[in-house]
């Protein structure tokens, strides 16, 4: 339910949150073994491919803008090929929730709570999440708000720490890796930090208050690109890629270096904490859309039960998938990165398609 409208800035910055949640463990540690010392680049290389989606999903926004995602391509599709549309891709977000909760979960444990069974950390994320995507899109989108802010004053804080530690010799040489290497690294890039945008659909344009959706995405895609460059940038001119490839966590490690007047020793525990608020909030609005696709498949109003049941699944999940973390590193992210771009994309360019035959059709009739 939608108590009040939501403003731009909410939305900018609940798309800062989701276009990061996946740079801790998976994006990073890709780029390193794609560009290595090039890996900056990318963050800033992926806005133009961004600028494209971002067109792609302000034109869907528009189209019926009392509609959510999942309500629209019920209409466009009608039920019989709607549904299971709906059905594979609340699936499949599913399996990128999973994969990006296994990833909080088990950092948590590894740099934090080491004695701590991985079973109560996801646990007690999850009672957390549940009770926050229970409150609506309007908590969710002022929570993101208030991390916000938060995270931006950490991550300055990181690289003014780290300054002057930079060696800029760490970043050379400059583009000399092949072709395939940058394509590979833009790739991955776009599949877990660019395309993760998509999921904002699922909020009703009428919801938001003077919506200009295209204008704050670009603008909030720019900031995430521009965040990310500086933690890529300062890991890698601190530690070098050779040593960064060394860490599960270069990112973490790395903020030990951070020497800031009456600061601890443990200071990076406190300036990871942005980049955790990330896959955070990531794990609630991916329950929400999946939350909001299972409702509207169903015909089920009780959307806090359908809430329940996906937290359940995650939990679930995280205790068996989390086993296989070697199997996940080495492959599945590896080859899901191309999976989810060529079906997320291939979505997009479906419903656009079918929305522009339906206004055709209409104009036709008219």
């Amino acid at each position: 339910m939608i108590d009040k409208k939501i403003s731009n800035f909410e939305l900018a910055t609940l798309n800062f949150f989701l276009t990061r949640a996946f740079l801790v463990g998976i994006t990073f540690n890709a780029l390193i073994n794609f560009v290595r010392q090039d890996s900056w680049i990318i963050p800033l290389i992926s806005i133009f491919p961004a600028i494209v989606i971002i067109f792609f999903i302000d034109y869907i926004a528009k189209y019926k803008p009392k509609l959510n995602l999942a309500e629209k391509i019920v209409y466009l599709f009608n039920k019989n090929i709607g549904i299971p549309i709906l059905l594979i891709l609340s699936i499949f977000i599913y399996f990128i929730c999973l994969l990006n909760s296994i990833n909080l979960n088990n950092f948590i444990q590894s740099q934090f709570l080491n004695k701590t069974p991985l079973l109560a950390i996801s646990i007690l994320f999850m009672l957390t999440i549940f009770y926050i995507v229970n409150k609506g899109i309007n908590v969710i989108t002022r929570t993101s708000n208030i991390l916000f802010y938060i995270s931006i004053v950490l991550l300055l804080l990181g690289f003014i720490g780290l300054f002057p530690e930079f060696e800029l010799n760490n970043l050379k040489p400059m583009l000399v890796y092949s072709k395939n290497d940058y394509i590979d690294s833009l790739n991955c890039f776009y599949a877990f930090n660019t395309l993760p945008m998509f999921m904002i659909s699922m909020i009703p344009k009428n919801c938001f208050k003077s919506p200009k959706i295209k204008k704050t995405l670009m603008i909030s895609y720019i900031i995430t690109s521009i965040s990310i460059f500086f933690i890529v940038f300062q890991t890698i001119a601190t530690f070098g890629y050779e040593i960064a490839k060394l860490y599960e966590y270069p990112e973490f490690f790395v903020l030990k270096h951070v020497a800031l007047v009456s600061l601890s020793s443990r200071v990076e525990s406190l300036l990871i904490t942005g980049l955790l608020f990330d896959m955070f909030i990531y794990s609630i609005f991916s329950i929400y859309f999946i939350g909001n696709t299972i409702k509207t498949i169903l015909n089920f109003e009780r959307i806090n039960i359908i809430h329940l049941v996906i937290c359940l699944l995650i939990i679930i999940g995280n205790l068996f998938i989390s086993k296989y973390n070697f199997f996940i590193e080495k492959y599945v992210v590896k080859y899901m990165s191309f999976f989810t771009s060529f079906f997320i994309t291939t979505i997009i360019i479906i419903i656009c398609a079918k929305i522009k035959i339906d206004k055709n059709n209409l104009s036709i009739k008219d």
